[in-house]
């Protein structure tokens, strides 16, 4: 689990399309992640595990984007890590004033940290597709080149699965198996999809973000081919 939530919080936020420059760091940051928790469990105390909305939150936070929603650099910094651990640390000094909270104020920050993500999630522009007009999909290389109706397939089953997870999660008697359940959604995507789906498709919903770039130029050049042929 600890491999999984840290494995999946680094894929996040290094995709291609966050044109991160500085990939090596986090080789190094599981490194001192793996060092930091020998140490903590010899000692008896928790785990330092990847926390993925903060760490997505704080991406976003100093990224610069277009109006479509891309990111066009990111100010890559460890100031601001830095400092707002700093501050984590200071609040061990305030624990008392702290525990006056009521637990529901806590739970609304994290709330509040998920949804303002949301916006920059695929899987959930895609879900808001099922409540829009066709008119008014945000352009993107899914929904300019496929059916619609195959994309919402696509998006059903991945409720499904999305389902299935949380239900596992938040069973006590099958909790245990979660990570289990989010490693089943990686044979159905390599196996169970491509029966149900053609590789572009699949290339365009879930695919690295250069590699649906030099498809759609791939695809355009074909259609450039195709029309001056037909001239």
């Amino acid at each position: 689990l600890f491999f999984l939530d840290n494995g999946d919080t680094w894929h996040f936020v290094h995709q291609k399309s966050h044109k991160l420059s500085h990939g090596e760091a986090f080789t190094y940051d599981l490194v001192l992640n793996g060092a930091l928790n020998f140490i903590n469990a010899m000692l008896g105390m928790p785990w330092l595990v990847a926390s993925t909305v903060p760490s997505l939150v704080h991406l976003n936070a100093l990224s610069d984007k277009d109006k479509e929603g891309n990111t066009i650099c990111v100010q890559e910094t460890r100031l601001t890590m830095l400092l707002s651990h700093i501050m984590l640390a200071l609040s061990l000094l305030a624990l008392k004033q702290l525990q006056q909270l009521p637990i529901t104020i806590l739970y609304g920050v994290f709330l509040f940290m998920g949804m303002s993500i949301l916006d920059n999630i695929q899987f959930w522009k895609r879900i808001q597709m099922f409540f829009q007009q066709s008119t008014l999909y945000t352009s993107s290389p899914a929904t300019d080149h496929m059916e619609h109706r195959r994309i919402h397939v696509f998006t059903i089953t991945q409720i499904f699965l999305f389902g299935l997870v949380f239900l596992v999660q938040n069973f006590d008697l099958i909790a245990m198996g979660f990570p289990l359940m989010t490693l089943l959604c990686i044979p159905i995507r390599l196996y169970l999809l491509p029966k149900f789906f053609e590789g572009w498709e699949l290339l365009l919903l879930d695919g690295e973000y250069q590699t649906i770039k030099k498809w759609v130029r791939k695809r355009a050049k074909v259609a450039k081919k195709i029309h001056l042929l037909a001239m």
